[in-house]
């Protein structure tokens, strides 16, 4: 490739015509063995001495190349010129050209004399510098990482051909200092580089809380002068540095920490955050108990107050047990009961007429409760005087039943101020109504006894009896209730035919020979049954003599016969008249007084006990009714009706020269008694 360039005096551009030339030269510059970075060339007059010059780029392959330069003369020039190429490694501001090579031209105006200069050096390596030995500067042509422009490296070797050796151009062989304060001297290390060669240093790795263990989590620090206090060399495996309990190798504490570094936390303890039972039978996880070493059930429910419901009013009395669940049946949420033995007195309830603080404000009732403003017992003349009422039933206000002696019946259905008497086929005057029960789920149908021994029930919407059995034994005492959903009503005789003995039976209100069923094992005279399931029936009597009268049996739903309740040998006991049920794990009995104790007993789901309380009535009762353990009411034969409220027995109705037989109630305000003389009598009027 050539290149040409024109030689003219600025000036001469500007004004100087072709024809004012004394001539001109073609100037070919041949440069082999290298390729020059700049080739300067030149031309100068002889005669004035006046001198041009351009530079050019070197063109062409590392071997070599050419390029072609014109040069016209300008006017005033003589023509004899001398013409010169420098050739250059890199620059044409080098200080010395690496090759000189001029030539004498004589000009003839108007043709252009043809010279040419040969630039011969040697670039053995190709790194753009010449040999030393052909004019150049670089100092080992044979290497291309040897030259004036490259970087010196520590190998013993002038790479930068400046003359200087590594020791001293480097440095070598002086002091230094590691980023880890560590002195040592400057040497060649690998690949040229140099390096600060300093002692072996140890790495150590911090041990704040001095346990024997380095953090895990830190950089490691160069010690030259041997590893101070608070570091160790290793093992670096420690994941808490600030608390030397914590370590590899550490026992496992129950803490919510990893103490031995193992990435788990709590392992020796597997049974946290599973279920448990905790206090008050309260739902729980597992926890670690603070100690470290165990756990303990934490709540995760908060425990309720639980308060015994003694009467089945929905409010308990006494202290609280604290629990999750219900310690039991008949415990409720609820305390605050003022007669925790009256299921019509609590917080809240309406006031009834029984002269008792219902509503727990320790206030009796107050105007337009009772009728009268004070309730008073109302006697109903309900047969002629010689109608003896013997027993009496209601289960609804306002729905009562009573029968007698002379075949006598009473009905008084609700809404109505009027009993019905003496129905039909009931029997003549010589026919003893002796016991009655009503089975108010078949539309009140009342089931009958006598004292000669005939069952039978009355339906109310005949007004008529029907006899279904005749089992010459006196009946003293009807209960009904349904097992299974098939009715059945116990009854119990005074008399079975045998010296001091009675009969217990099961009816199943029939007339056939299947519907009655009798008990086969031995009891003695009884007057009374009650209950509310086979679960809990009792009937009561005694014997005729000695000092231990009373007898109780239960019923024993599984053998289908009546057990004694062991009062055998419980002395100053005359026979039982009356028996209650108030639910299953409460009931009360009463009879005939005897070697002047009180013949008041009580059944705490458990066994049977003699009341001991304030003024336990002192003398023979007929029978009780009671809807709780302070709501109690009995009857005397003399003509009085006893009252326990909680606190004491007091008589709350008597009229002299009366003869009471049976009572019976829906509620403290609503109590009926059958007496002598056709008398039933009310509370309140």
């Amino acid at each position: 490739m050539r290149r040409v360039l024109v030689l003219l005096p600025l000036l001469a551009l500007a004004g100087c015509k072709k024809d004012e030339s004394p001539g001109a030269a073609k100037v070919t510059v041949d440069y082999s063995g290298f390729l020059p970075g700049c080739v300067q060339v030149s031309a100068r007059d002889e005669g004035s001495g006046k001198e041009l010059s351009t530079t050019v780029a070197g063109k062409g392959e590392r071997t070599g190349g050419s390029l072609t330069v014109a040069v016209i003369a300008p006017s005033g020039w003589g023509t004899s010129i001398q013409v010169e190429a420098r050739a250059f490694e890199q620059g044409c501001d080098a200080p010395n050209p690496v090759v000189t090579r001029s030539s004498p031209v004589t000009l003839t105006q108007g043709t252009s004399v043809p010279v040419t200069l040969s630039l011969q050096a040697t670039d053995g390596d190709g790194d753009g510098y010449v040999s030393v030995l052909t004019g150049g500067t670089d100092c080992n042509d044979t290497n291309p990482g040897i030259h004036p422009a490259a970087t010196e490296l520590c190998n013993d070797v002038d790479d930068n051909c400046n003359d200087q050796p590594d020791t001293v151009e480097l440095r070598l062989g002086q002091s230094c200092q590691e980023s880890e304060g560590c002195e040592g001297v400057r040497a060649c290390g690998g690949n040229g580089q140099v390096i600060c060669n300093v002692p072996l240093a140890v790495m150590a790795y911090p041990d704040v809380d001095e346990d024997g263990h380095g953090d895990r989590n830190a950089a490691p620090i160069a010690f030259c002068a041997g590893v101070p206090q608070g570091y160790v060399v290793s093992p670096a495996d420690d994941c808490n540095d600030t608390n030397a309990s914590i370590r590899p190798g550490a026992t496992e504490l129950c803490n919510g920490v990893d103490d031995n570094c193992n990435d788990q936390i709590d392992e020796a303890f597997p049974e946290l955050d599973t279920a448990c039972s905790a206090e008050a039978q309260c739902a729980g996880v597992y926890v670690c108990d603070g100690s470290g070493i165990a756990t303990t059930c934490q709540a995760t429910q908060t425990p309720t107050n639980w308060y015994l419901d003694g009467d089945g009013d929905g409010f308990g009395d006494g202290t609280a047990a604290s629990s999750c669940v219900s310690p039991g049946a008949g415990y409720v949420n609820a305390g605050g009961d003022c007669n925790d033995g009256n299921p019509f007195t609590y917080p809240g309830a309406t006031e009834i007429c029984d002269g008792l603080d219902n509503d727990c404000d320790t206030a009796p009732e107050g105007p337009g409760v009772c009728p009268g403003e004070a309730g008073a017992w109302v006697s109903r003349d309900v047969g002629a005087s010689n109608q003896e009422w013997r027993s009496i039933f209601t289960e609804l206000p306002g729905d009562v039943v009573a029968v007698g002696n002379q075949g006598g019946t009473a009905v008084l259905t609700p809404g109505s101020s009027t009993f019905q008497t003496n129905a039909q086929n009931c029997g003549n005057a010589s026919r003893g109504w002796s016991a009655v029960w009503a089975d108010m789920a078949n539309q009140g149908r009342l089931y009958m006894g006598s004292s000669d021994g005939h069952l039978t029930f009355l339906d109310r919407t005949q007004n008529a009896c029907s006899e279904t059995h005749d089992i010459l034994r006196r009946v003293k005492g009807l209960v009904g209730f349904r097992h299974e959903g098939v009715l059945e009503v116990h009854g119990v005789t005074e008399t079975s035919g045998s010296t001091d003995q009675g009969l217990t039976f099961r009816w199943t209100g029939g007339s056939g020979h299947n519907a009655l069923v009798f008990g086969s094992n031995t009891v003695r005279h009884l007057f009374d049954v009650h209950g509310r399931s086979r679960a809990v029936l009792f009937a009561v009597g005694g014997t005729e003599s000695g000092n231990s009268r009373g007898r109780i049996y239960r019923f024993n739903p599984t053998t289908l016969q009546w057990d004694s309740e062991g009062l055998e040998n419980v002395s100053d006991m005359g026979r039982f008249r009356g028996v209650w049920v108030v639910n299953d794990t409460l009931a009360f009995a009463v009879g005939e007084r005897q070697a002047s104790a009180n013949p008041v007993f009580q059944w705490n789901g458990d066994e049977w006990t003699r009341m001991t309380l304030p003024n336990t009535p002192n003398e023979s009762l007929t029978s009780i009714v009671a809807f709780g353990a302070k709501s109690i009411y009995a009857t005397a034969q003399n003509g009085r009706v006893y009252r326990y409220d909680g606190s004491e027995w007091q008589v709350v109705f008597e009229v002299p020269g009366a003869v009471f037989n049976d009572i019976a109630g829906t509620s403290p305000a609503d109590l009926w008694v059958a007496g002598n003389d056709g008398k039933l009598y009310h509370w309140p009027q």
